[in-house]
């Protein structure tokens, strides 16, 4: 969070991937939050939950979360 702090990036104009309880902390502060192949807890959190493959099914949810807010 210190790299989006230096950019003058408040966590709410962040968002987070992650995939356990250890990311729930992050989840709670982030503007969008997504859990991928996640555990239970995780998705609870998260702002979105997904399953796949690969790292890149998340590509389309932080293209629309962008969009959306009007970057």
């Amino acid at each position: 969070m210190s790299y989006a702090a230096s950019l003058g990036m408040s966590r709410h104009q962040c968002a987070d991937v992650g995939d356990s309880r250890s990311d729930v902390p992050l989840f709670a502060e982030a503007g969008l939050s997504i859990a991928f192949n996640a555990d239970r807890q995780a998705r609870e959190a998260a702002s979105v939950s997904v399953d796949g493959n690969d790292l890149q099914t998340v590509i389309p949810l932080l293209k629309a979360w962008f969009e959306t807010r009007g970057n």
